[in-house]
């Protein structure tokens, strides 16, 4: 397979009517360039039924549930294309999505990009609202600019030789949270650039309740303290949280936007903060207690 020049690694863990319409969307691609490599990370059912019916361009690697670090980094060793490109199960890429991250590559060793997730699920005010995190971020942190210290890992792509260098993502973090993070300060640290590729679109179907909000919440709460710790090992002294009026911008974002409960969203993103707080409050206390409470999952 090293005559292909893209391979699409995608993590996924019971969820097959997601990982269905994921794979739909990239083979719906008029663009035949690239391989995909789906890694079941040990779902009760295995997912290779799944991915059976769309032919040899999908692979399916199966391994003991370890998370989406290591699943992305078996993707990875596994695979055949130079450049590699992240999405998750839960996502549709757009026609041209494969295309559009290989132009903004451009074959450069040390760039990572970044392309525009998009959420899907309109009436879903919690999707809405973790989109608009999201969002605030990029804008935050200018994303075109080249100034984004990370990406989100559902819609990046990068060398494949200078990502195995690197040692992938680091399978250390627990839950999904907050690996993106680490792996964008390392690859800027390690002399790289990161780059935004605005037509590089994914879209984004994760609807969610109150309940699974807050949890996903806590646990990047859980990812953040546990990337302070990281980098702290690290001895990298860059400031670990934001200004006050980071939160406060944060928290008005929804409301100078069009769309739909603007209002709703804008609570919401006060109520993560919040769960954000107490994951950290929560992973903080592991840490102390043991390594083996610190990366429990939940």
């Amino acid at each position: 397979m090293d005559d292909l020049t893209a391979s699409v690694v995608i993590p996924s863990f019971n969820r097959p009517d997601r990982l269905r319409a994921c794979l739909e969307a990239l083979m719906d691609d008029p663009d035949d360039s690239f391989d995909v490599i789906v890694v079941d990370d040990g779902s009760p059912e295995p997912l290779g039924p799944v991915c059976a019916p769309f032919g040899p361009r999908v692979t399916c690697l199966r391994q003991d549930n370890r998370g989406p670090a290591a699943a992305r980094n078996r993707g990875v060793a596994e695979s055949g294309g130079r450049l590699v490109l992240f999405t998750d199960d839960d996502c549709r890429p757009a026609r041209g999505w494969v295309d559009a991250m290989r132009r903004a590559q451009d074959g450069e060793a040390g760039r990572l990009v970044g392309g525009r997730v998009v959420n899907l699920l309109e009436d879903d005010t919690y999707a809405a609202a973790s989109q608009s995190l999201c969002d605030f971020l990029y804008e935050y942190f200018d994303a075109a600019s080249g100034e984004m210290p990370f990406f989100t890992s559902n819609n990046i792509a990068c060398d494949r030789a200078h990502f195995l260098a690197m040692g992938g993502f680091d399978e250390s973090f627990p839950l999904a949270a907050a690996e993106d993070r680490d792996f964008g300060l390392r690859w800027r640290a390690a002399g790289g650039t990161l780059v935004f590729a605005e037509d590089a679109v994914v879209g984004h179907a994760h609807a969610m309740t109150l309940r699974s909000f807050l949890r996903q919440h806590s646990n990047y709460g859980r990812g953040a303290r546990h990337l302070h710790t990281v980098m702290d090992d690290r001895g990298d002294a860059r400031p670990k949280f934001e200004r006050l009026k980071f939160y406060g911008d944060l928290v008005r974002y929804p409301l100078g936007r069009e769309g739909r409960a603007r209002v709703a969203q804008s609570a919401l993103l006060f109520l993560s903060q919040a769960a954000m707080v107490s994951g950290y409050a929560r992973q903080a206390r592991a840490q102390r207690a043991g390594p083996d409470r610190s990366k429990r999952r939940t």
